[in-house]
């Protein structure tokens, strides 16, 4: 594990329980969901699909959170780092496969399905639409944790808050795909860096700190260490591969002192 800790405001709401109350089914989850997304999407919806991608990141941490009791299992959380990551740049990510077999029952399977839907988010595909598949997968995320939440007042407290602000600071771009067919400015299309902090209704944001509240956030939770990076997360790629890929700082936000600082 990493230096990762999950936010304080989802630390606080108590909603670890070991004790699981609702209905699952392996073979059939979608018919047991009964929150209704269309009110979160319609106030998403010019929202910039970085801003999504940060949305559904902090809509994934609830979820896992729910499940710190009764799971042990680094992938939910090795999928976290390599979210946070790939909101900034998405070479960071390796494309991830997922052993569903070995995810079976009412608290590894929500934990599967809520990574499995995590995972285009990270590591788009050229062939879908990000416009179309970002929205559905915020929709499906904030549908289990919905169901599988104890108690949902504080996080739907919280997803009004977050996705209000994200609204606010974060709009779209103005984009004409047709103006960068080979995907040169892929990164820039998806709008300005959103901080972690965004997700935090305590936490008086402005967009302008993203790059250095970013920064911070990553720095210490990744140790200065290529090994650690390329053997505790399978799912990221080393700072060699990164650098031959165009990231002039591998595994910083913003420029370090040293150009070699993780060697």
């Amino acid at each position: 594990m990493t230096n990762y800790l999950i936010p304080f405001y989802i630390q606080n709401a108590g909603i670890d329980t070991p004790v699981l109350r609702y209905l699952w089914d392996d073979t059939d989850i979608f018919s047991k969901f009964q929150y209704n997304p269309e009110s979160l999407l319609e106030k998403v919806e010019s929202v910039s699909l970085r801003g999504k991608a940060v949305l559904a990141i902090g809509i994934y941490e609830w979820i896992i959170w729910r499940y710190n009791k009764v799971s042990d299992d680094p992938m939910p959380f090795q999928i976290l780092e390599a979210a946070w990551w790939s909101s900034v740049n998405n070479k960071y990510s390796h494309y991830i496969e997922l052993p569903s077999a070995d995810y079976l029952g009412p608290a590894r399977r929500p934990l599967f399905a809520a990574a499995h839907w995590m995972v285009p988010i990270i590591y788009p595909f050229p062939e879908i639409s990000n416009d179309w598949l970002f929205p559905r997968h915020i929709a499906l995320l904030s549908q289990l944790a919905m169901h599988v939440l104890p108690e949902t007042k504080l996080f739907e407290h919280w997803l009004d808050i977050v996705a209000n602000r994200l609204a606010k600071f974060h709009p779209a771009p103005e984009d004409d795909p047709f103006e960068d067919l080979f995907n040169d400015h892929e990164e820039e299309r998806r709008g300005p860096l959103v901080a972690r902090e965004a997700l935090d209704p305590s936490f008086d944001y402005h967009p302008d700190q993203a790059p250095e509240l970013l920064d911070n956030f990553l720095s210490n939770v990744w140790p200065i260490s290529s090994s650690h990076i390329t053997t505790a997360n399978p799912f990221l790629r080393s700072p060699e591969e990164l650098k031959e890929s165009g990231i002039e700082h591998p595994y910083r936000v913003l420029p370090p002192e040293s150009p070699e600082w993780w060697k």
